[in-house]
């Protein structure tokens, strides 16, 4: 039987044998853990030793709405049986024209396509 201090070692030794993290230089845990996150909770990942971090990244793909939320999973699944994702680069699809009306109509006159505005207005929309 495998301890849980053994699958967490083997974890390691996998993560550091197998992995390559973004923008990390790899040699900085080369005598201590990679953390591994294992869950999340609202605004907040926790790693393998139940250290808490606050999940501050976004990006081009992603977006921070909280961890655990079961109406964004569950709108999630609906959307992913039809289309799971699909960029809009010279494409569009049902959903993203029903936003995008959405959009304009919560800001009439504000948003000019290719200028940033709609980025903008989904900061300001809550």
């Amino acid at each position: 039987m495998t301890s849980s201090f053994d699958a967490i070692s083997n974890e390691q030794a996998a993560a550091k044998r197998n992995m390559w993290l973004h923008f990390t230089r790899m040699s900085s845990y080369a005598d201590s853990d990679v953390p591994v996150i294992v869950r999340g909770s609202g605004a907040y990942v926790y790693d393998q030793h139940g250290k808490r971090y606050l999940d501050g990244l976004s990006g081009l793909f992603v977006s921070q709405v909280g961890h655990g939320r079961q109406e964004i999973a569950e709108a999630g699944a609906r959307q992913a049986a039809e289309l799971a994702y699909f960029p809009l680069w010279s494409y569009a699809h049902p959903k993203a024209i029903e936003l995008a009306q959405r959009l304009a109509e919560l800001a009439p006159g504000l948003v000019v396509p290719g200028r940033g505005d709609v980025e903008s207005l989904l900061r300001g929309v809550h």
